[in-house]
Protein backbone atom coordinates (compact mmCIF):
# COMPACT_ATOMS: atom_id res chain seq x y z
CA UNK A 1 0.00 0.00 0.00
CA UNK A 2 1.08 3.85 -0.77
CA UNK A 3 1.35 6.22 1.88
CA UNK A 4 -1.61 7.95 0.51
CA UNK A 5 -3.77 4.73 1.16
CA UNK A 6 -2.65 5.42 5.04
CA UNK A 7 -3.47 9.67 5.13
CA UNK A 8 -7.00 8.86 3.69
CA UNK A 9 -10.24 8.23 5.42
CA UNK A 10 -13.13 5.84 4.45
CA UNK A 11 -16.86 6.65 4.19
CA UNK A 12 -17.41 4.64 7.45
CA UNK A 13 -14.44 6.48 9.34
CA UNK A 14 -15.88 9.47 8.51
CA UNK A 15 -19.66 8.55 9.29
CA UNK A 16 -17.99 7.48 13.11
CA UNK A 17 -16.19 10.87 13.80
CA UNK A 18 -18.83 13.19 12.40
CA UNK A 19 -21.57 11.24 14.10
CA UNK A 20 -23.48 11.35 10.82
CA UNK A 21 -26.50 9.74 12.06
CA UNK A 22 -28.14 8.44 9.06
CA UNK A 23 -25.27 8.37 6.42
CA UNK A 24 -28.30 7.42 3.63
CA UNK A 25 -29.25 10.87 3.90
CA UNK A 26 -26.10 12.19 2.33
CA UNK A 27 -26.27 11.65 -1.53
CA UNK A 28 -23.32 10.65 -3.89
CA UNK A 29 -22.35 14.10 -4.79
CA UNK A 30 -22.38 15.19 -1.37
CA UNK A 31 -20.09 12.59 -0.25
CA UNK A 32 -17.55 12.76 -2.97
CA UNK A 33 -17.46 16.40 -1.34
CA UNK A 34 -16.93 15.76 2.01
CA UNK A 35 -14.17 12.83 0.95
CA UNK A 36 -12.42 14.81 -1.02
CA UNK A 37 -12.21 18.06 0.69
CA UNK A 38 -11.25 15.53 4.03
CA UNK A 39 -9.06 12.98 2.22
CA UNK A 40 -7.07 16.69 0.28
CA UNK A 41 -6.37 18.11 4.69
CA UNK A 42 -5.07 14.48 5.56
CA UNK A 43 -3.05 13.58 2.58
CA UNK A 44 -1.13 17.69 3.09
CA UNK A 45 -0.75 17.23 6.80
CA UNK A 46 -2.05 13.76 8.11
CA UNK A 47 -4.77 11.97 9.91
CA UNK A 48 -3.62 12.89 13.11
CA UNK A 49 -3.83 16.48 12.34
CA UNK A 50 -7.79 16.10 10.69
CA UNK A 51 -8.45 13.87 13.97
CA UNK A 52 -7.34 16.45 16.56
CA UNK A 53 -9.42 19.27 14.32
CA UNK A 54 -12.58 16.96 14.07
CA UNK A 55 -12.40 16.76 17.97
CA UNK A 56 -11.49 19.96 18.71
CA UNK A 57 -14.54 21.15 16.79
CA UNK A 58 -16.81 17.96 18.17
CA UNK A 59 -15.71 18.87 21.88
Amino acid sequence: MTDSCYKSFEWNELIDLFRIPEPQTVNEEERMKIMDKINSLADRFGREYVIRKIALHAG
